[in-house]
């Protein structure tokens, strides 16, 4: 093989790789673009989320307040006693009273045998 064949070859070869090397590059340049791209769109939707849950988290902390100074303001209305009573008459079970309003069973259903068809009281 000539020295001009040889030099050819490798020239040849030269250029493939240096093409490779280029379109790698460019490629590489791309995916890091779509990369940034993917991970603003990532943070924005997380920043969104992170909004949501900031607005959740002050709207029941509000209620969580109001709820603390009712019993101040209701006084006696707000006793679980008079829930229970209410709810009674309503229809509600001894059981699903006495959950509800932090009373044992057994107090559900003593105001349930006095206030279930006494509607009075």
């Amino acid at each position: 093989m000539s020295a001009l064949a040889l030099f050819a070859s490798n020239a040849i070869m030269f250029g493939v790789i240096l093409a490779q090397a280029w379109y790698f590059h460019r490629r590489l340049r791309r995916l890091e673009r779509e990369g940034d791209r993917v991970t603003a769109l990532y943070i924005e939707q997380l920043q969104r989320q992170i909004s949501v849950q900031q607005r959740d988290l002050l709207q029941l902390a509000d209620r969580m307040e109001r709820q603390q100074t009712k019993p101040m303001a209701d006084g006696a209305a707000a006793s679980p006693y008079k829930q229970a009573i209410e709810l009674i008459r309503q229809g509600m079970g001894a059981a699903d009273v006495a959950h509800r309003c932090g009373i044992s069973r057994s107090e559900a259903e003593l105001i349930l045998s006095l206030y279930r068809n006494n509607s009075t009281s």
